[in-house]
């Protein structure tokens, strides 16, 4: 008897360990409920099905295989149990004439108008390479998106991901997709010789995506937009960081053919690198308007803030160009005297009689209004070292009209945009308040699950201590949809759902809110997506 039992529980011990990982191949669908899934194929989500990857699994592609998407995919994982796409050997991933060490990333192309949408939240992608010989495998590391806008990317981290040619993680064409609070980091794009590599993070055609809260940091491409690039795009682009992106143009940021109705708000451009033209934004035959962006520290041989040509015009407002370095034009190279950037209200180092390149100095004839030449005045300390000391030249120097900039209710720290009835200079606004991005208070530690959200949420809220507070959800531009009565609660972990009903999640449109946790003695806020 006891043997019996023996064997029963080493059967059912077998069992469980050959169910922690399976592998698959050819069409997957159903949901992935085990803790790695070894990929042995190409695989293909089919039209009116769908495959949702549980947190925590691991996807480990043994060769480099891809993902095709005609339905739908769910893979949302957690804080604490993030979702995997790996390679399982990376043996020769930097050599881009090999498919060798790197899986073919995820593909989606024309699906049908009546397919969902697909979310990934809380996933790393790493290793993905965009190397074959069709047409269209060539972008996109981890993700190349054609004809179809609804992917929903929010806290990603896009790691060590490369396309021969454009979009080192992420390639999107006729795509508007979204992309929240991820990171991309060291991915890159494009070979040494022609076609040149767009956008080693993200690159954009004929698309308008939405980008806010992402950390574009150390990617690089051999042609234009180290960190991303557009091109017959309309981004929104909004609450970003590009550090220390490499390019041959535009270091960080490249916009190319594109007459964009968006404004470029909010952003920090700072210790890009570009190896000809423009460290911090090239501009290429596009008339962007930029208000309220932080460009500092970047290099170029040519322009180490911003690069223009081709009939560019683009527009700058508010914004601060200093500390950039070039070994011909500062701050600012216009190549041909058919482009002419306009600044309003900036702080420009050097000014236009140091701008250089046919349509600089003599030959420039842009618009050049109300703008400063000094220190800015930084803090230089804390988690945004770019923000504004209280008695800096960019406090309340902005343009006195900002209606027409569409610019979100808040600045880069997430402190209100606009204090003392007048904008100030760069991507931080001076506040006495507390930024909710800046705020060193380990006492609370929030989460919001699902992110996306559809309907309900579950707010996931570490306290260190017993602590009271409301909860209140704001729309960006910091109206109020709903608020809970204050509350007291004891130290540990608390989830506390939020039902579609009580926050009458009906009448909200689809889009980005804050949610905001006020106690007694902390504060803490966090972004998330709706989509209905």
């Amino acid at each position: 008897m006891k043997r019996t039992a023996l064997l029963l529980l080493l059967t059912i011990l077998l069992q469980q360990a050959m169910a922690s990982s399976i592998i698959v191949s050819g069409k997957v669908a159903g949901t992935w409920n085990v803790d790695t899934v070894h990929v042995a194929g190409n695989l293909r989500v089919n039209a009116d099905t769908m495959l949702v990857i549980l947190p925590g699994t691991r996807i480990i592609f043994q060769g480099h295989y891809e993902i095709w998407v005609l339905g739908v995919i769910r893979a949302i994982g957690t804080v604490e149990n993030p979702i995997l796409f790996t390679v399982a050997d990376t043996t020769g991933f930097a050599d881009t004439l090999s498919v060798s060490g790197g899986w073919h990333g995820i593909f989606f192309n024309q699906l049908d108008p009546m397919t969902d949408t697909s979310f990934f939240s809380f996933c790393r992608f790493e290793f993905g390479k965009a190397i074959a010989l069709d047409s269209t495998g060539v972008y996109g590391g981890a993700m190349r998106i054609f004809n179809w806008g609804k992917v929903a990317i929010s806290d990603c981290a896009f790691f060590h991901n490369l396309a021969g040619k454009w979009g080192g993680a992420v390639y999107a064409k006729y795509a508007d997709i979204v992309v929240q609070r991820s990171v991309f980091r060291e991915n890159r794009c494009g070979t040494m010789t022609p076609p040149y590599g767009y956008g080693g993070g993200f690159c954009s055609v004929h698309s308008m995506p939405v980008l806010r809260f992402n950390l574009f940091e150390d990617n690089a491409s051999t042609g234009i937009g180290g960190g991303a690039s557009f091109e017959f795009s309309d981004p929104v682009l909004q609450y970003n960081i590009f550090l220390r992106n490499y390019s041959g143009l535009g270091g960080a940021i490249g916009y190319l053919r594109s007459s964009p109705a968006h404004v470029a708000s909010n952003n920090l451009i700072e210790g890009n690198m570009a190896q000809f033209f423009g460290g911090g934004i090239a501009c290429i035959r596009c008339n962007t308007v930029f208000s309220n962006n932080t460009i500092v520290n970047n290099q170029a041989a040519y322009g180490g803030g911003l690069y223009a040509n081709d009939s560019a015009f683009p527009s700058n407002y508010n914004s601060i160009f200093y500390y950039n370095t070039a070994a011909v034009g500062g701050e600012v190279y216009i190549w041909d005297v058919h482009s002419a950037p306009d600044f309003r209200y900036c702080n420009v180092s050097g000014g236009k009689e140091d701008f250089q390149g046919s349509g600089g100095q003599q030959g420039y004839h842009g618009i050049y209004e109300n703008n400063l030449d000094t220190v800015p005045g930084f803090s230089d300390s804390g988690d945004h070292p770019f923000s504004l000391m209280e008695h800096s030249p960019m406090v309340d120097h902005g343009t006195p009209d900002t209606a027409f900039l569409q610019l979100p209710a808040k600045d880069l720290a997430y402190n209100d945009r606009i204090y003392n009835n007048r904008i100030d200079i760069g991507a931080y606004e001076w506040n006495p308040a507390t930024g909710i991005f800046s705020s060193d208070n380990n006492r609370m530690r929030l989460q919001i699950f699902p992110n996306p959200v559809r309907a309900s949420l579950t707010v996931s809220v570490t306290l260190e201590a017993p602590e009271s507070f409301m909860i209140t959800i704001y729309t960006l531009d910091g109206k109020p949809v709903w608020h809970s009565d204050k509350k007291a609660f004891s130290a540990g972990v608390q989830h506390l759902q939020v039902t579609g009903r009580e926050a009458g999640t009906e009448q909200w449109k689809n889009g980005i809110y804050i949610l905001r946790i006020s106690g007694s003695k902390t504060e803490k806020s966090t972004p998330f997506l709706f989509i209905r």
